[in-house]
């Protein structure tokens, strides 16, 4: 995907809800979307009428504050501007508590979208009637010894996601669970292996469904993507990987594939009808970013025996897919005149954020 330098996409990367996980530990990833031909802002005071203005994708990882309602509904108009959102929820993690999950404020964005956004940051660590918000989804019942890993093969994924941008095999992941109130539109499920090396399965019964990313199309033209785990694209460096999260396996093709769906534009022939029942299913034309897990201890048996999981850099070149018709000629610099002053604006009030 070939970004237009003249006409960047603007990406608003929010540290405003004290944010553990800011631009230091998002250096790589954010230094990436910088070399994709994007531009990354930086958004420090609460969100009001003029935050948004001019931005294509909103980012927020994993807020440690409360977002107040008010704010809450600026993200509601920003999105019916048929624009993009990103939210990154993380674990509860016991050993850290900068890096515990607070997923309930993520889903108080999600309670104010009128377009029957029934999707939670959940956990599914024990029985489905014992789920505790943002608890770790561990890898106990896969017989793991660092249970809050979670070694994911999606080569059976077929989404866009996974296969028009950068090809993806495996990821590893630290995640809470993301709840759908359609279960029928998970398509992927755990497997516990009852004759695991490391041990006995966890009380989990064999094929229970865990959602760790999901990614809809919403009727408004607006793209929105969640994802259970805000870690997995950070600097943070970790022994046990024997890299930083971004680093590992193909977790940094993940995210800038994330990224370019979130920015191509949607086509209307495609999109689903609107949904504005706020009591219906959840996510009418969602699509559900299901993953397969691994056998558990493949990993463990990767690091224990010391051979390293390769990261292969592949040079984002990817063919544009941006229609460029002559009837949105005029439509595009009225938004290109909009973009143009709200990065006017954005850069006389991050100037000094960008020194830090």
């Amino acid at each position: 995907m070939v970004f237009d330098e003249e006409n960047p996409v603007i990406i608003l990367f929010d540290e405003a809800h004290g944010q553990f996980f800011n631009r230091t530990l998002y250096s790589q990833a954010l230094t990436d979307l910088e070399e994709l031909g994007m531009q990354v802002v930086f958004n420090s005071q609460a969100f009001n009428e003029t935050t948004f203005e001019g931005v294509d994708i909103f980012i927020i990882t994993d807020p440690q504050e409360s977002i107040t309602f008010r704010e809450r509904i600026h993200i509601r108009d920003y999105l019916r501007e048929e624009k993009s959102m990103l939210l990154l929820a993380n674990p509860l993690v016991e050993t850290n508590a900068s890096l515990d999950g607070h997923g309930d404020y993520l889903n108080y964005i999600l309670n104010e979208q009128e377009l029957s956004i029934l999707a939670r940051f959940w956990t599914d660590t024990e029985a489905i009637e014992l789920r505790k918000p943002n608890d770790v989804v561990k890898n106990d019942f896969l017989n793991a010894g660092k249970s809050e890993y979670l070694v994911l093969d999606i080569n059976e994924t077929n989404h866009e996601i996974f296969s028009d941008y950068e090809n993806i095999s495996t990821i590893i992941t630290s995640s809470c669970s993301i709840q759908d109130a359609r279960e029928e539109l998970i398509v992927g499920s755990t497997e516990a292996y009852a004759d695991s090396p490391l041990g006995d399965p966890h009380t989990f019964s064999t094929n229970i469904a865990v959602l760790v990313l999901a990614g809809r199309a919403e009727g408004f033209n607006a793209r929105v993507a969640m994802g259970g785990s805000t870690i997995m694209f950070s600097d943070v460096v970790d022994p046990y990987l024997g890299s930083s999260w971004y680093e590992a396996a193909d977790n940094s093709k993940l995210w800038r594939n994330l990224i370019k769906w979130l920015s191509t534009e949607i086509q209307e022939e495609n999109l689903p009808p609107p949904n504005t029942d706020l009591n219906g299913p959840f996510l009418l034309g969602m699509t559900t970013l299901a993953i397969i897990f691994l056998v558990g201890g493949f990993f463990l048996f990767m690091v224990g025996s010391g051979q390293q999981i390769s990261v292969v850099k592949v040079k984002d070149i990817v063919e544009d897919k941006r229609t460029k018709e002559s009837e949105e000629a005029s439509i595009g610099a009225s938004k290109q005149t909009k973009r143009d002053r709200r990065l006017r604006q954005i850069k006389k009030h991050t100037k000094s954020d960008r020194r830090k």
